[in-house]
């Protein structure tokens, strides 16, 4: 269908959106890197916004954040907290309800999104969402997933699509948001 609205997929955009739309009390990311989505996240919100960012930094083998950039980078920001965590323990800590928007970006594959339906999913409050990197059909088979033989994303996804309202946008990397529909009480 021809329409002025097909051009390139912004994923800087999406999130810009979702975050200015949704104007979240509590944000909480996983996997930092350079900081793009901690800045866009932070560029949408006011300072009341309560924002921690938490990576692995050199421990990831792999291309890793460097903390100590980051932390210079965004010291002004009295509502930001970068911190060491790693997504496999942090959500003990989390209380549930607690989390508006909840953002992961660590090489993600069907474990750990298998791994967010388990353990992160209760952590959202009543209108929370959770964005993940990844998500389509095009970015299961990149070559890397192919390469060290990761589980793929989208039957993740199925299997859960009946419990929670999911939506995949793009193909590479793609981007996929999870609200959950269970009533919060």
């Amino acid at each position: 269908m021809i329409s002025s609205y097909n051009n390139n997929l912004n994923y800087g955009d999406i999130l810009n959106c979702i975050t200015y739309l949704m104007t979240p009390k509590t944000i909480v990311e996983f996997g930092i890197l350079n900081g793009f989505s901690l800045n866009s996240f932070n560029t949408n919100t006011d300072s009341s916004c309560n924002i921690y960012a938490y990576d692995i930094f050199e421990q990831f083998n792999g291309n890793h954040a460097d903390k100590a950039f980051l932390l210079e980078k965004f010291s002004i920001f009295k509502n930001i907290k970068i911190e060491f965590g790693d997504f496999y323990n942090k959500y003990t800590d989390i209380p549930d309800y607690s989390i508006d928007i909840l953002h992961i970006d660590i090489a993600n594959d069907g474990v750990i999104y298998e791994f967010v339906f388990e353990n992160y999913i209760n952590k959202l409050s009543k209108v929370g969402i959770i964005i993940m990197e990844g998500g389509s059909d095009e970015r299961d088979n990149v070559d890397w997933m192919n390469k060290y033989n990761k589980k793929k994303i989208r039957p993740i996804i199925n299997k859960y699509n009946k419990q929670y309202n999911i939506k995949t946008i793009g193909t590479i990397p793609s981007i996929t948001i999870i609200k959950n529909i269970l009533i919060i009480v």
